[in-house]
């Protein structure tokens, strides 16, 4: 690739969700590593061919090139009409014409005039110390109006009734004790913010029916009493349906028009259920983060994945189209073959928890009694103290060929397994099984007794609790619905299978 004759080109990082901006090109590799630090040379020694380019009209921010960095000569960039791509804000209007002065006339008055130091430029000397320094009180005295002195010449001394004090000048900042460089910390060297999404508390469906509200016979119900009520007649507030409800148990949400317990039910649906304050953070070198800003006991709901409900076929398409652009971030988690939220473009905070080996949280499902809809909340595991990094195990499965290659863990932990890859007893979703189960016989009655036989299925969920899978029997073309069975393959009781292509 070529760059004009003032190192002017077009970056598009992932982040900027298809946005072409102008940047200029940082050749001088030491410029770089005075300005980004530790940042910098954490980047070249990843990638010794690795660039840096520096933003037009952003307050000269930099970034740091990565796989899925795109860029392209200025020239070129012109001939594609990249300036006048939509949306053109005001901000991106403005880089584009500082942008062009530079390209056509190496002007970067406009930068000045932002207060921004470029790349190319000298760094600002640092401010040097002085050693001594007068203290001057900013109260006028009366005494002063009488006395013809040059102000010059006197030093007026600060009482303790004075309104301001100036700072006298301390040792540890005086002429030849030895400083030490600032380091400026993660936040100020994390650069921009994290790629925009639109933050939904409830998933959307797209392309699968939404749920529907079912009959309050079908809904299920659990045998909770009424709380206690104060003695002005108020019920207590929300403490009906605790530990011992059976549908908490089951982890279904109440229903709220069959729920014994009413307006104090506290068992609701994840999204109307109170979360802990959280902040989005930017972790070292996991890109961004979720922490928590309050403490939090173990069994805390903390928070319900949202996003946009696919089916196979779309998440297909999409998880195709990101490794035709090399995307590297993924926010696809699987509740069953053909219901898959997504929450790349819509979703909640949920999308910025990393994956750990120990996590302190971990993902349960729960299932609304009103809609039988499946929803996901995240839960802590263990007590958290406030300003913990919120992990939760992502198990993650490869779409397409299981030996492609695995994303590398970086949670840190001593235990790590090095792998964001799903455990043995995981890598089996999806697989295609014969194995032999208790059924009864297709032609048989509802009634008859069941008995071994073989079947073929696709393995849809385990369960580690009870180390069994969920297999989801192939129906014939004149079954309405599909068979799910439970089955050991490990250890004691295993089930006799085999493995299908």
């Amino acid at each position: 690739m070529k760059t004009s004759s003032h190192g002017v080109v077009w970056v598009k990082a992932k982040s900027d969700r298809g946005s072409w901006w102008p940047a200029s090109e940082v050749s001088d590799r030491n410029a770089a590593i005075e300005r980004l630090g530790e940042l910098a040379l954490r980047h070249f020694e990843k990638r010794n061919d690795a660039r840096v380019f520096q933003y037009f009209g952003s307050g000269g921010s930099y970034e740091l090139e990565k796989t899925s960095t795109a860029c392209v000569a200025w020239e070129e960039g012109l001939e594609h009409k990249y300036h006048q791509m939509k949306p053109l804000s005001a901000k991106r209007a403005k880089a584009i014409e500082n942008a062009f002065a530079f390209a056509e006339r190496g002007d970067l008055s406009a930068e000045i005039e932002a207060n921004v130091v470029w790349w190319s430029e000298p760094l600002p000397p640092p401010i040097e110390c002085v050693e001594e320094v007068a203290v001057v009180s900013r109260r006028k005295r009366s005494r002063e109006a009488e006395v013809n002195v040059e102000a010059d010449d006197v030093e007026t001394p600060v009482n303790d009734g004075d309104e301001f004090k100036f700072p006298i000048a301390a040792s540890e900042f005086r002429a030849g004790v030895k400083r030490t460089e600032y380091t400026p910390p993660l936040s100020v060297l994390s650069m921009g913010k994290p790629a925009a999404y639109e933050r939904i508390n409830r998933s959307t469906f797209v392309s699968v029916p939404p749920p529907v509200k079912m009959h309050i016979s079908e809904s299920a119900t659990c045998e909770c009493k009424q709380p206690l009520r104060d003695g002005g007649g108020t019920p207590t507030l929300r403490n009906g349906c605790g530990p011992e409800c059976i549908n908490r148990k089951l982890r279904f949400s109440c229903d709220s028009r069959t729920c014994p317990c009413g307006d104090a039910c506290s068992n609701r649906p994840l999204s109307q259920l109170p979360t802990p304050k959280t902040k989005i953070i930017r972790t070292e070198n996991r890109g961004w983060g979720l922490m928590l800003q309050e403490p939090v006991t173990a069994g805390t709901f903390i928070v319900e994945y949202t996003g946009e409900i696919l089916n196979e076929a779309d998440v297909a398409n999409r998880l195709w189209l990101d490794k035709q652009e090399g995307e590297e971030n993924f926010y696809l988690m699987e509740i069953s073959t053909n219901y898959v939220i997504d929450a790349k473009f819509k979703g909640s905070l949920a999308r910025f928890i990393n994956s750990g080996c120990h996590p302190n949280c971990e993902t349960q499902r729960w299932v609304d009694a009103s809609t039988n809809e499946t929803r996901v909340g995240i839960f802590a595991i263990e007590d958290i103290p406030a300003g913990t990094e919120l992990t939760y195990d992502y198990h993650f499965a490869h779409f397409g060929d299981a030996s492609a290659t695995s994303f590398v863990c970086m949670c840190g932990h001593p235990k790590c397994r090095g792998t964001l890859d799903a455990a043995k007893r995981e890598a089996h979703f999806h697989r295609r099984i014969r194995v032999e189960a208790m059924l009864a016989p297709k032609s048989a009655g509802p009634k008859a007794r069941k008995k071994k036989q073989y079947v073929k299925g696709t393995i849809v969920d385990h369960d580690r609790a009870k180390n069994r899978y969920k297999v989801e029997v192939d129906a014939s073309a004149d079954e309405a619905e599909r068979v799910c069975i439970w089955v050991r393959l490990e250890g004691e009781g295993a089930a006799k299978h085999a493995w299908l292509k």
